[in-house]
């Protein structure tokens, strides 16, 4: 979509509003901006930041209106939100025109305009719209894009197939500037390589992250205690969850089968169990002292906290999957895209719901009240929270392996990536916690708990031999004996991750 201009709307002026009241402003026409490098080589000066940290630290460029290309790709079956693109109709919202305006101060600021090619992509072993066209732009040696913000499944393929650029190498890139996720970058380096990461330009990532909603009525009614406050004394867990669960489960229409239409504690999403692992604090892959990945799906923790969940989660009536329809009899068939966790939220029936942040949105205009809660610990003895960035819903941002002017690509996204902190993090909180009036600000430390405490397991993004989709499969199957299934697949994950590790030394000893 190329950048066209678009009406000030009522809403746009009620932002501007809310934002001004945090000082945060664009910097391009900042009085103390040095002199352009018209060379665009990132070697101007950098304006002094050290007395207003709301001053845009990246030189100005010229870069001749240069046409910053990026292929925005995500899956149809969930409602991605574009990072560079945005909705310049009459129903435009208020992350719209915060996305329009950090385009447009950027765009000023270097001379250049931002386009995106969008695409819905059709597979989780690699795409043809995200995978294949960043591989047919390596062979032709095209640079029809300049960056890519694409599912993970396409991101990973594309690093150990060395058809990304390894961004740390980049000289004017600098990932431990505040807008890149910090943890991220930590996690997604691989021998000392980074081929895609996440920040603040990104809500789409922040959207992914699970987390669980609950109705502050049938809280009240059951005589829940704060919720909140238990979440921030560190009191939120496992146990606890359970606890106020198996409080709430009535069968309301009388017909002894508990469908659709009865009264839960819980609504669960199959991928749950992905969150499950995480709030014990392990991981699917993790890397050892030498930067390699290695399978640690497997621990005694691992095992316990998906043992624990699935005997609950699968035997008490007061928890029930959503990813199923049910018939007129009360047979339940799989289904993933069912509708049933608005059905069961919306309706009041339902207690506690494991859904992904993004989803939140729609029960805006829902009757009763609910709020946002982080993932719970598995044990109270836990320093913190693990709140999963749910891995089929995840994007993340690259840089094709072919680059005309890779310096002026960093320094765009390093630009993009300042003015996102300013103008897209704010919109996000406004558009996520007000609507005509104060919904929930009690959510706000939540959320930005939240934020902080994300997990990116680098097994739930390569998938060495699917074994995490094994989680969600056996889950499915009723199942709970994880310890014998990781057996029987631990070494076929092994042996591809000794594929992906070899490839990434290779890859580092050839660059």
């Amino acid at each position: 979509m190329k950048h066209s201009k678009i009406r000030i709307t009522a809403l746009a002026l009620a932002l501007f509003t809310v934002l001004s009241s945090f000082a945060l402003f664009s910097c391009a026409t900042d009085p103390g901006s040095k002199p352009v490098d018209p060379a665009g080589s990132g070697t101007g000066a950098a304006p002094d930041t050290t007395a207003n940290p709301n001053v845009c630290p990246i030189p100005e460029q010229d870069y001749g209106d240069y046409d910053f290309n990026v292929l925005e790709g995500g899956f149809g079956l969930v409602v991605f939100r574009n990072d560079f693109a945005y909705d310049d109709s009459a129903a435009s919202t208020v992350l719209d025109d915060a996305v329009f305006r950090r385009n447009s101060a950027a765009e000023e600021r270097l001379n250049i305009r931002i386009s995106t090619d969008q695409k819905i992509c059709k597979s989780t072993t690699g795409s043809n719209e995200g995978y294949g066209a960043l591989m047919k732009e390596k062979r032709a040696g095209d640079t029809n894009y300049d960056a890519a913000v694409l599912p993970a499944y396409d991101q990973t393929k594309l690093a150990y197939l060395d058809a990304l650029t390894d961004m740390n190498k980049v000289s004017t890139l600098d990932f431990s500037n505040k807008w890149w996720d910090q943890k991220a970058v930590n996690t997604l380096t691989i021998k000392d390589m980074l081929f895609f990461a996440t920040g603040d330009y990104s809500i789409d990532v922040f959207n992914s992250t699970i987390v669980i909603l609950f109705n502050k009525a049938i809280a009240a009614e059951k005589k829940v205690e704060d919720l909140y406050k238990l979440v921030e004394e560190g009191k939120w867990t496992f146990a606890k969850w359970k606890e106020y669960t198996s409080q709430v489960s009535t069968d309301l229409n009388g017909d002894d089968l508990f469908t659709d239409k009865d009264l839960y504690g819980a609504a669960v999403w199959d991928d749950a169990v992905y969150a499950v692992v995480h709030s014990s604090g392990e991981r699917c892959c993790d890397l050892d002292e030498n930067g390699n990945m290695v399978l640690t799906l497997g621990t005694e923790r691992a095992i316990s906290a998906y043992t624990d969940y699935v005997e609950f989660a699968l035997k008490d009536r007061s928890v029930i999957r959503y990813q199923q329809t049910f018939s007129e009899n009360g047979k339940a068939t799989f289904n993933a895209g069912s509708d049933l966790e608005y059905k069961l939220f919306q309706n009041d029936q339902a207690l506690f719901l494991f859904t992904w942040l993004g989803v939140a949105d729609k029960f805006r205009d829902m009757d009763t009240d609910y709020g946002i809660l982080p993932v719970f610990k598995y044990t109270e003895d836990q320093q913190e929270y693990y709140n999963t960035v749910a891995p089929y819903n995840a994007r993340f941002l690259s840089m094709p392996y072919v680059q005309e002017n890779e310096e002026r690509t960093g320094t765009i996204l390093e630009t993009i990536g300042f003015y996102s902190g300013q103008m897209i993090i704010p919109a996000f909180y406004e558009k996520t916690l007000y609507g005509a009036t104060v919904r929930d600000e009690e959510s706000r430390p939540m959320l930005e708990l939240i934020r902080e405490h994300r997990v990116f397991d680098l097994g739930y993004f390569y998938q060495p031999a699917n074994i995490n989709k094994e989680l969600i499969l056996l889950f499915r199957a009723n199942q709970t004996n994880w310890a014998s299934r990781y057996q029987a697949l631990e070494k076929s994950a092994k042996t591809i991750l000794d594929r992906f590790n070899k490839a990434f030394d290779d890859i580092r000893a050839g660059s």
